[in-house]
């Protein structure tokens, strides 16, 4: 824990890719089959909480120790899982039905802000700039998936692989923020220029 600015500060990403961690691979292992839809309301939940909640939580609370970068990318995906399965839910419990059409526009604008995402993050380190590639990968076959092509399962394996790295990057921070040697286990930034922190 550091203090900056008179607070103590834990690092909250670690946090904000944990509940990604197990949101995206709940959601992946359903679009495999693994997991059955029988499941779905649970599933919806789970995902509500930890996809959505808990990374906007650790977004606020990056934005609060002013790092508009964590604190942008962790409450923006977090409102995006939270939107995507509340109207999961009411679909599930009310018997709404939209049309796939209608979630278009919010995929294609997360597509774009995922792309920007692996530019900045390359300035970071190597793990999270991977970790954007495979989201904006899943964020391109859900447009496709929303245009009713058939792309489940491989949405499915790419949200897997998506919480296996996010998983891999929160565990590696909490054990480098402890020990001070395993920060370098998240590669060196790509676009690393003078100045990076």
């Amino acid at each position: 824990m550091d203090k900056k600015d008179g607070l103590l500060r834990i690092d909250v990403l670690s946090i904000g890719l944990f509940g990604l961690a197990v949101g995206a691979i709940t959601l992946g292992l359903v679009q495999m089959g693994i997991i059955p839809h029988t499941d779905d309301l649970a599933i919806s939940i789970i995902c509500l909480i930890f996809g959505g909640i808990v990374q906007i939580v650790a977004g606020i609370a990056d934005i609060r120790y002013h790092d508009q970068l964590g604190g942008t990318a962790l409450t923006m995906y977090g409102f995006y899982w939270t939107t995507n399965f509340t109207v999961k839910i009411l679909g599930l419990v009310e018997g709404f039905h939209w049309d796939n059409i209608l979630f278009l526009p919010l995929v294609l604008i997360y597509a774009m802000f995922s792309a920007v995402m692996i530019y900045l993050t390359g300035h970071k380190s190597f793990v999270l700039m991977l970790l954007h590639i495979f989201i904006t990968g899943v964020f391109i076959m859900d447009i496709f998936i929303k245009l009713n092509s058939p792309l489940e399962f491989y949405a499915g394996v790419d949200h897997v692989i998506i919480g296996s790295i996010a998983f891999y990057h929160a565990m590696v921070t909490l054990v480098n923020k402890y020990t001070g040697k395993a920060g370098r286990l998240l590669g060196k930034p790509p676009f690393h220029f003078k100045g990076n922190n």
